[in-house]
């Protein structure tokens, strides 16, 4: 048995009810906790099944968490810097890449310290997990979307559900768990419909924004007639944000791609498009070349540049600047471009905004409503790709379902 998770399950003198809403990380991995302290625990999900966004996310390779040392991992997170500084120690990548071990999945960690399951696939994982909760006697109710909350005068809580039927089913339970998920794949529902549950309710949440998303940018006809589709490898973005190495995919639109998922602004950055050779270091490469060529010949010859950043460079270099050698070595290593806007929620990866903190206990459990706690992405917190959106949740579910099995002894 993995010790963290023993810790969680320090008593099994009582059993109480608790209901789980939502199949992301964070709803399971609270149910998994509760249900091994002995309590009887029921998944409510709006879908006709679970996962829908890991399944998703996982669709072209599931990054699961990353390798960061315990002091840098929770600066990867804009949210309140004291929780997420106790939430991995409580709940840290390694006890999260156990546990998925515990469900008989394998893990693996990439060239870029990211960590990824084996075969790069969600669905092997979400199954293991699936099975191990059913195992646990944990229940699933499918096409259950919630309606409304309350507690109840003697302690427990009271949930409203709307069926796949259009009826409402009313249900009572001595603690809950909100893992109502982040605002990006939102599919048909917009706005989404829980938000307004909880400003009915008089609770503090800034709407949802898109995070983790591509940029638009004013491409040239010409330049997309070359490009579109291919990748500026290995580049370096550079903004006021920070810089991030990576790869950016061209779009009809713009950019997408990690360095701008992190780094990524409004306004005029910059791209090193040869980030392994200084500024001296690519001069004296064109200076060697004896041949009577153009600037950007020179370039391409002696650079190795990727098609995209080459095109790049002729198409969004202006025409008295591609015969000036000098000019156009100082636009390999800072390239300009003005992003303008970010691309719509419903095409983001994650979301910004949700459930302010100032509306929760430490332990995740809603100040005005006691019993009833909250995990995962519906907060206000954000992190950038590549293992800490799943980490950040996985956590969290952690912590939320411990602080369950700690409220239901009193």
């Amino acid at each position: 048995m993995i010790e963290y998770l023993m810790d969680a399950s320090e008593s099994k003198s009582s059993t109480r009810s608790v209901a789980v809403i939502g199949t992301g990380p964070a709803g399971l991995m609270a149910a998994d906790v509760i249900a091994r302290a002995g309590h009887s625990v029921t998944i409510y999900e709006k879908s006709r099944g679970p996962g829908r966004k890991l399944l998703i996310a996982g669709s072209s390779g599931l990054n699961i968490s990353h390798d960061d040392t315990p002091d840098e991992f929770w600066r990867n997170y804009r949210g309140p810097a004291e929780h997420f500084r106790k939430l991995f120690l409580l709940f840290p990548p390694r006890a999260w890449l156990d546990f998925i071990h515990s469900l008989g999945i394998k893990t693996f960690r990439g060239t870029s310290r990211r960590y990824f399951v084996e075969g790069l696939k969600a669905s092997p994982l979400l199954r293991a997990w699936i099975m191990g909760l059913q195992e646990k006697r944990v229940q699933f109710k499918y096409s259950r979307e919630l309606v409304d909350f309350d507690c109840m005068p003697h302690g427990s809580i009271q949930l409203r559900l709307r069926n796949a039927d259009a009826e409402n089913e009313t249900e009572t339970f001595d603690a809950v768990c909100l893992a109502l998920g982040g605002g990006s794949y939102a599919g048909k529902e917009k706005p989404l419909r829980w938000p307004a549950i909880l400003k009915s309710k008089g609770i503090q949440f800034q709407d949802f924004r898109a995070s983790n998303v591509g940029f638009e940018v004013d491409w040239s006809p010409s330049f997309l007639q070359e490009a579109e589709g291919l990748p500026l490898k290995t580049i370096v973005l550079k903004t006021s944000l920070g810089e991030k190495s990576g790869d950016l995919m061209i779009t009809h639109y713009g950019i997408e791609g990690t360095p701008v998922y992190h780094v990524g602004q409004l306004g005029e950055v910059y791209v090193d498009l040869k980030p392994g050779l200084s500024l001296a270091e690519i001069q004296k490469k064109l200076r060697s070349i004896k041949e009577n060529l153009a600037p950007i010949r020179k370039i391409k010859k002696q650079l190795s540049l990727c098609p995209a950043a080459l095109a790049l460079l002729f198409h969004g270099t202006p025409r008295e600047l591609l015969q000036d050698s000098e000019a156009l070595i100082r636009r390999v290593k800072r390239f300009p471009l003005v992003l303008k806007h970010t691309r719509p929620l419903e095409e983001a990866i994650s979301s910004a905004g949700g459930l302010e903190f100032r509306e929760l206990t430490p332990e995740l459990m809603l100040l005005k409503f006691p019993g009833i706690f909250t995990a995962g992405e519906m907060l206000d917190w954000d992190a950038p790709t590549g293992g800490f959106l799943i980490q950040g949740c996985a956590s969290e579910g952690f912590l939320a379902g411990k602080s369950i099995v700690e409220y239901l002894k009193k």
